[in-house]
């Protein structure tokens, strides 16, 4: 229990709250600041219950990765539904970029599952606006399809797939029907410019973040998931060029 208590104090000591004020409400996000020069952004949009992945942005942080997790659902009183994603409103979305580039770090965007629909349109709503893109995004096992698949026809993404100029890291499990399509996948990405690398992970399957029946190789990757980011940002910088 000692033990528990202490981790939990180091969690609250390394995450501050800063408070973006957008035209239709005010944005919490947590923040784990470093002293870096990268920072990773990720729009949770999961009211604020992701021990997880706070326990991730504490890691990154300790490594010089500054993270940044706006609580978007709860911001504007959505449900936790797919569907609520759409409902986002693009204008705190860029509010939010806006803020995290006027620290002068480089920012990435990271999301997973069906939230990377909402990073792909916060970074096609950027560029449109803008015009230049962000250094780059990581997206784990991505859910962008528009609507139900349809076996034996091409599958419908989002309308943000192929809008993109920016870098993506695509990771996919290897246990998910989803690592057949990642070749396709990959190609809509870049129809718009961006250049996309992927990387399947073995014995992993699509629901690992959700799902509170880990195999043993979900429970290691689960633990060293800010290894696995740290390593995706080292392969997109590394292909800047």
């Amino acid at each position: 229990m000692m033990l528990a208590l202490l981790f939990a104090s180091s969690l609250i000591q390394a995450k501050s709250l800063l408070t973006i004020t957008t035209a239709d409400s005010d944005v919490e996000i947590r923040v784990f600041q470093a002293g870096g020069d990268t920072l990773l952004l990720g729009f949770a949009c999961d009211e604020g219950k992701s021990i997880t992945e706070e326990k991730t942005a504490t890691s990154l942080a300790s490594d010089g990765i500054e993270v940044w997790m706006p609580d978007m659902l709860s911001a504007f009183m959505l449900p936790n539904t797919r569907s609520s994603l759409d409902e986002i409103p693009a204008d705190a979305l860029l509010a939010i970029i806006e803020a995290a580039v006027k620290t002068g770090k480089k920012v990435y965007l990271i999301a997973s599952g069906p939230h990377a629909r909402v990073v792909l349109r916060a970074a096609m709503q950027w560029e449109k606006s803008h015009k230049t893109s962000l250094a780059g995004a990581v997206l784990i096992f991505p859910r962008l399809f528009k609507g139900e698949p349809d076996p034996g026809r091409a599958p419908k993404y989002v309308d943000s797939v192929g809008k993109t100029r920016l870098p993506i890291m695509l990771l996919e499990g290897g246990h998910t029907p989803n690592r057949w399509g990642i070749k396709t996948l990959s190609h809509a990405l870049g129809e718009g410019g961006s250049k996309v690398m992927a990387k399947i992970i073995p014995d992993i399957r699509g629901h690992l973040f959700s799902s509170q029946d880990h195999n043993r190789t979900e429970d290691v990757v689960t633990s060293q998931m800010a290894g696995l980011i740290k390593v995706s940002l080292f392969y997109i910088k590394e292909n800047e060029n």
